[in-house]
């Protein structure tokens, strides 16, 4: 063959091997479409919800929280266990997410549904209840949590998923084009349905399970895992045992002392925002901030996010994820301490509000391919769940802590500012301690 020939076929070749990554790219997006609706338009719904039953600081926090967090602790390293090591023509993460795929749809009905069966129950145990309000509580805490496992899951096996299929020297971009789906989520959202919460909320909560069952079952059937190396030649246990976690999958992470810094860093970052992110409509209803208003702000601060996505993903993958990471948390802790001295006055909410929408969002954009910089590629699952177990026992201490503390100080939630100012410090001193690998 000429040397034209084998140019032509070169190109052949590339261009196949391009629209099929295009392919791959554009259905792991419809997936990540179930992961962005969880956190985009679930949560606030589910927070409208028990704004409606009365739901105390205290319950929300352990509800929207802690509960989430310890479901984390089982399950994540669990998932992440079995799937590393699950060899099936289905592939190691897919037949886990066409089980999460139904449950979480099924429970987010239920959630719909539980105003009228917690009326059911109350009227059923008669002289016996609680009460309509802790009967409603109780159907939303079951549904809830029944989604959070299917919702956890799903993140956690997606988040394998991705790092199976996308090239690494994409991850930043693409990871970008996350973020716009996510960010594209919140705005259609905020402008034009959370509003309609107030008459309208169990249709949102179906409609909501029905795009995160759908998407995710999509992203099953469209996309093909690439074969993977056996992680260890250790026989898997069988019966009750296949129900735990071997102590040595999880003390194997620890045994690298730089996966304890950013064991420290990222445990540090999810705390810095989870506070303010719990309790901001709350925040805002005391600062007689409109849902509209509120709505309208959020839609704002996410268009903004959106047209600086892809420059932060140019960023990361030109001068790495750990750097560009690093500048934004510090951008964050001054934000946030800025926001502590000076929202006294309720008139400067909605400033600090767009700053924190904007800044956080940057470092979900430019801190997502972090884990797969400084973890193994072929144990990544195993390194990610473990660092995602110890995220979340530190999300349980500062939820367990911050519900009762807001309470007790009057519902003083500028308190949230000066943790998130404080944990960002701690967690920028961490990141300051990694290399990536």
């Amino acid at each position: 063959m000429d040397k034209g020939g084998a140019v032509a076929g070169q190109r052949a070749v590339w261009g196949v091997a391009s629209a099929g990554l295009l392919a791959v790219l554009f259905w792991l997006l419809v997936g990540d479409l179930a992961i962005s609706i969880r956190e985009r338009a679930a949560l606030p719904s589910g927070l409208e919800l028990l704004r409606r039953n009365g739901a105390s600081d205290t319950t929300t926090s352990l509800l929207m929280s802690t509960v989430p967090a310890l479901l984390s602790v089982l399950l994540v390293p669990l998932l992440g266990y079995h799937s590393d090591r699950l060899r099936s023509r289905w592939g190691r993460r897919r037949p886990f997410l066409l089980v999460a795929a139904p449950v979480g749809c099924a429970a987010m009905l239920g959630l719909a549904c539980s105003p009228a069966l917690g009326a059911l129950a109350d009227a059923a145990l008669g002289a016996l209840s609680p009460g309509r309000r802790l009967c409603n509580l109780a159907a939303f805490s079951l549904f809830w949590t029944i989604f959070e496992c299917a919702g956890i899951s799903a993140v956690s096996l997606f988040t394998g998923l991705v790092n199976d299929v996308v090239p690494q020297r994409l991850l930043g971009r693409f990871y970008a084009a996350f973020r716009i789906v996510g960010l594209g989520v919140g705005i259609a959202f905020n402008t034009w349905v959370f509003a309609l919460t107030d008459h309208y909320l169990s249709e949102i909560l179906l409609a909501i399970g029905l795009v995160f069952g759908v998407a995710l079952l999509l992203v099953c059937l469209m996309v093909r895992e690439p074969p993977c190396i056996d992680v260890d030649n250790a026989p898997r246990p069988a019966g009750w045992r296949a129900l735990t976690v071997p102590r040595a999958h999880v003390l194997a992470c620890f045994a690298h002392r730089p996966f304890l810094w950013a064991v420290a860093a990222f445990m540090l970052a999810s705390v810095t925002f989870s506070p303010f992110n719990t309790f901001y409509q709350y925040y805002a209803h005391l600062s007689g901030i409109s849902k509209a208003t509120l709505g309208t702000l959020t839609a704002y601060g996410y268009a903004v996010s959106i047209l600086s996505a892809f420059g932060i993903g140019w960023l990361v993958d030109h001068y790495g994820a750990l750097r560009v990471s690093s500048l934004i948390m510090g951008a964050y802790g001054a934000a946030a301490a800025l926001g502590y001295l000076s929202l006294g006055d309720p008139t400067c909410f909605p400033w600090f509000y767009l700053a924190h929408v904007v800044v956080s969002g940057a470092w979900f954009t430019a801190a997502a391919s972090l884990p797969m910089a400084l973890f193994p590629k072929a144990q990544f699952v195993q390194y990610n769940s473990t660092k995602d177990l110890m995220v979340v026992l530190g999300n349980i201490l500062v939820s367990g802590v911050q519900g009762p503390v807001l309470d007790l100080s009057g519902h003083d939630y500028r308190l949230t500012l000066l943790s998130g100012a404080v944990f960002a410090l701690l967690s920028l001193m961490c990141l300051a301690r990694l290399r990536p690998r």
